[in-house]
């Protein structure tokens, strides 16, 4: 017989062994609830029994928080717990991890099975996020035609974008009819591409309500949408497998209405600064494009024209010394060729002489043909290059009725460079000699 063990010692070995059992530690229990108290930091203790036993349950608050069910005395609930030995007393308590109304335990297993069997899928990979558009023209909504969400999406849509089309499409969100309905709904907008996005959704509830939102039809009509969808299904708090796979999940149908659209102030502010930008840019191309003008006008060409002229004309002569010279060579080397076969043909008989001459002479005129074909087409150049220089000659520019005014060598731009002295007017047949006269304050002329 082994020694007698103390109360706690024997209390620790049963919390090691129900600790120990792996099917004691995640198990579902359904009953009603008594004794219910909400203590202040949050933990809720209560007694969970039937008709035969009962047992104390205590849920901490960080568990507590996300429990949505209605807990009360009377309330028959559905518990995910651990089952341990509280030390103190040695009574077997229950440890809450999740409660939900009895009724809604197998809903929430469906729940879970589906999500995780998706996930495993890839279904929820933002690989396949398709991006909202930033200016839909048509926005569709796929929801009741009596709930509170299309009137919050259709008056959010109406403040902050009123440009937009609003394709909408009556669906019932809740019943064992929604999830047929709300399956065609998005198939029909995507098979007539009826609008640019689509908001489905509804207000919040229990996950009875929304279960529509968690079945397989509804679910791979919203995967294999070609149409951007926004899901907007019930609260902040509530989550579907429709907002998984969707390409956007907003908390409320407000939100999704704002996910949708651009504010129409943003917008001015955008349009506002790039047209300060083209102005910008505008204003900064004119004055690129007049310094240009300015450095040209400027430039040395343009300040001499003279200048240019003389070496226009200087190009002129080369090119025809040029031409005269190659004339003058190529006629050296004909007469030099001609004087050869002269003196080969008095070597040789009279008949011989006279055919071979005559040969000698076709050669020698079909060479000055080619000779006098280049010395026209050089003196078509030659006069083509003088007809250009003579277009920008200042001549022809003079010929125009225009005149220049020279003194002491240099073109006048300004009546205020001339001096007392003398300056030349420059007319096309001539020049003559002046000098400046300026008005005195009674206008009559006076010479200087």
């Amino acid at each position: 017989m082994t020694d007698p063990l103390q109360v706690s010692e024997l209390v620790n070995y049963v919390k090691r062994e129900l600790e120990s059992d792996s099917l004691l530690q995640q198990v579902q229990v359904v009953g009603e609830v008594s004794n219910f108290k909400r203590h202040s930091s949050g933990h809720l203790y209560f007694t969970l029994k039937d008709e035969q036993s009962k047992m104390k349950a205590v849920m901490f608050a960080r568990d507590a928080s996300r429990v949505k069910t209605d807990v009360r005395d009377g309330a028959r609930v559905v518990l995910t717990a651990r089952l341990s030995v509280y030390l103190a007393s040695g009574e077997m308590q229950l440890y809450v991890e999740r409660m939900m109304e009895d009724g809604v335990g197998a809903l929430y297993e469906a729940y879970v099975r589906l999500k995780d069997d998706l996930e495993t899928r890839g279904w929820f990979e933002e690989s396949l996020k398709q991006p909202l558009p930033t200016l839909p023209g048509r926005i569709g909504i796929v929801t009741s035609p009596k709930g509170a969400a299309l009137h919050d999406i259709a008056t959010t849509l109406r403040r902050r974008y009123p440009q937009a089309a609003i394709i909408f499409a009556p669906v019932l969100v809740q019943g064992k009819e929604a999830v047929p309905q709300i399956a065609r709904a998005i198939q029909l907008m995507n098979e007539h591409q009826a609008c640019d996005v689509m908001v489905i959704g509804r207000g919040g509830g229990s996950i009875e309500e929304l279960w529509a939102f968690n079945e397989i039809d509804v679910v791979t009509a919203i995967h294999e949408s070609n149409i951007p969808i926004v899901s907007a299904v019930g609260h902040e708090t509530d989550f579907t497998i429709a907002d998984f796979v969707a390409d956007v999940r907003a908390a409320t149908p407000t939100a999704a209405a704002e996910l949708v659209t651009p504010e129409a102030a943003e917008l001015e502010k955008r349009v506002a600064d790039l047209k300060r930008r083209l102005t910008r840019n505008y204003d900064q191309y004119i004055k690129e494009r007049k310094d240009r003008v300015t450095r040209l006008a400027g430039s040395y060409g343009l300040k001499s024209p003279r200048v240019l002229l003389g070496l226009k004309q200087e190009r002129l002569d080369r090119a025809e010394m040029g031409l005269s010279r190659i004339s003058k060579q190529m006629m050296q080397v004909k007469q030099q060729a001609l004087g050869d076969v002269s003196k080969r043909l008095q070597r040789i008989p009279l008949r011989e002489r006279l055919s071979d001459q005559g040969r000698e002479l076709i050669r020698t005129r079909k060479q000055l043909e080619r000779i006098h074909h280049v010395m026209r087409s050089k003196q078509e150049r030659l006069y083509q290059m003088i007809a250009r220089l003579d277009s920008v000659s200042p001549t022809q520019v003079l010929l125009r009725g225009y005149t220049y005014v020279e003194q002491d060598g240099q073109l006048v731009r300004s009546v205020h460079q001339l001096s007392d002295q003398t300056f030349r007017v420059q007319f096309h047949d001539g020049s003559i000699l002046a000098k400046r006269e300026d008005e005195d304050e009674d206008g009559n002329g006076t010479n200087l």
